[in-house]
């Protein structure tokens, strides 16, 4: 469609945004990506993984057994993707947008998920891209259709470019150990290897694990470029998941969450999920700020 990608710019930053799972395909700082550039045409996604970020929505991650029990009543989804055997980071980055609203530097796009066989789940979201100097602000609301109470997160999937210097700067106060099928098993105190609290390179190895107890603030550096990224958060965003799968990829994934994967499945809400009832809404966003890495952020 004729405006499948929207594009944002100012004097310091430019976007490429598609309505197509209300995706970024990229975005860069004075030329220099700070997101990884999509390789498809515009249709991000039609290829998992090709996009440089979107936005998780109700939920982000996985689900075990793609079924889960709340309020008494046992619900069950179905897989939503063909290279996964689970309903994968919810309905949004799989959908087609509307657009609301479009200007020189600020997009305005909703999606409508009608409840349906295979999910529990009928809402309304509507994602805000917004340019601000040489910060990127997504904002992310979800609204609850449905006439029953459901439990609710939110979250962004960005991949960013990963080179041999890079550094990730993420304060929290445990990891969750990765089990068969990508999900969390146990908490446990962050290995060395694995602490970003004072800054420190990706591991070499395959990392899918999710944080929790997170301050809700990262920095990224690539020394390599000369670039530095200052992640931050509104709303209760309070875990996060990194996603490497070694250090031949050229991405790797750093992804704020307002609950942990697979949080429909632990007791007392635990995991940090939301219960809406009818008309009740969510609301986050982040922000991404760049600055020469001799400028630096502390």
């Amino acid at each position: 469609m004729p405006d499948d990608v929207l594009h944002l710019r100012n004097d310091e930053l430019s976007v490429e945004l598609s309505r197509f799972g209300g995706s970024l395909l990229a975005a860069t700082w004075r030329g220099i990506p700070f997101l990884k550039p999509t390789a498809t045409g515009g249709i991000a996604t039609q290829t998992f993984g090709a996009e440089a970020s979107f936005p998780l929505v109700p939920y982000g991650n996985r689900i075990e057994g793609n079924s889960f029990t709340f309020d008494g009543q046992r619900f069950f989804l179905e897989p939503n993707t063909s290279g996964d055997p689970f309903c994968l980071h919810g309905d949004g980055w799989l959908s087609e947008w509307q657009l609301t609203s479009h200007s020189r530097e600020e997009a305005t796009l909703y999606y409508v998920h009608t409840e349906q066989a295979g999910s529990p789940y009928a809402y309304e979201t509507v994602q805000n891209v917004r340019l601000n100097g040489r910060t990127l602000v997504l904002s992310l609301t979800v609204t609850n259709l449905s006439a029953r109470p459901l439990p609710f997160g939110l979250g962004h999937h960005p991949f960013f470019p990963r080179t041999a210097g890079t550094r990730l700067r993420a304060r929290a106060k445990r990891l969750w150990i990765e089990r068969a099928g990508h999900l969390p098993d146990v908490p446990v105190p962050i290995p060395r290897t694995l602490d970003f609290t004072e800054g420190n390179t990706l591991p070499a190895h395959w990392m899918n694990n999710a944080y929790d107890g997170w301050d809700g603030g990262a920095v990224i550096e690539w020394p390599e470029r000369q670039l530095a990224l200052r992640l931050e958060t509104e709303g209760a965003f309070e875990c996060f998941m990194v996603y490497s799968p070694g250090a031949d990829a050229d991405f790797f994934c750093f992804e704020p969450m307002t609950h942990l994967p697979n949080a429909h499945n632990m007791p007392n809400e635990a995991g940090g999920l939301v219960v809406l009832k009818h008309g009740q809404t969510l609301a986050g966003a982040i922000r991404l700020r760049l600055a020469p890495l001799s400028a630096g952020f502390r």
